[in-house]
């Protein structure tokens, strides 16, 4: 699903999906079902990989996952900078979640699936394919149940949130993300439910790429600046 913002994107920004253990690619490496250690991996891998001005995009589960990345690399500094804005979409916010212990069986994981949308119908339908996907998707589950906000000062990096104005979050709990920084946040809203940046990519690259030309010179037409989206509990079949 991500892969189209390659194009819609900017010239002077480079795309670098963060694919998630147990998934993809990475389909042979054992899933992590730990919000702090797949944090930490992630923080990890992300150190090494980043050059000049960067940006994180996280969705949903990717948006918590997103924050905590920033939050470990501000306990790293200077050794790793911070990216110049953090970018959650259809995500709580950290200090506001409120999270109860999901039913983890197939049947309301598919019936999950199904209510959010988000999904092709031809999946629910194949058994093969339900079989590589609901795994993915109770990890997910156990990934947002362990979270925990070690630090829960405000970050000192702008935070851009877009949601869904028919999706089942509450939109107070968007709206938490403006105690999450003490720079600037901003909050735009899109006709659509959880999974609104299918059909309204184009309003949002548009918007996005609106928000990084707010850092005059961190951004170049020799790509040196990155956005980085994240897997979440939705999006299993992008990144996983």
């Amino acid at each position: 699903m991500y892969q189209p913002w390659r194009a819609a994107l900017p010239a002077s920004v480079r795309m670098q999906p963060l694919e998630l253990p147990g998934r993809g690619r990475r389909m042979r490496e054992p899933q992590y079902d730990d919000f702090g250690c797949l944090a930490d991996l992630l923080t990890r891998e992300l150190a090494v990989q980043v050059r000049g001005a960067y940006a994180i995009f996280g969705h949903s589960m990717g948006g918590l996952l997103a924050h905590g990345i920033v939050q470990r690399l501000r306990a790293q500094r200077p050794a790793f900078s911070l990216p110049v804005a953090l970018l959650v979409s259809a995500c709580a916010a950290p200090s506001v979640r409120q999270w109860s212990r999901p039913d983890e069986s197939d049947a309301a994981l598919i019936a999950s699936l199904q209510r959010q949308g988000g999904t092709p119908a031809e999946v629910f339908s194949c058994p093969e394919l339900l079989e590589m996907i609901l795994p993915v998707l109770r990890a997910d589950y156990r990934v947002c149940r362990s979270f925990r906000c070690d630090d829960p000062s405000p970050l000192d990096v702008p935070i851009h949130v877009f949601g869904g104005l028919d999706d089942a979050i509450p939109a107070a709990s968007l709206q938490g993300w403006r105690g999450e920084s003490s720079a600037d946040v901003t909050l735009d809203w899109f006709e659509g439910g959880h999974f609104y940046l299918q059909a309204q990519q184009p309003a949002l690259m548009a918007t996005i790429a609106t928000y990084l030309n707010r850092y005059p010179g961190r951004y170049s037409s020799d790509e040196e600046g990155r956005v980085l989206p994240e897997s979440s509990v939705d999006e299993a079949t992008v990144l996983s």
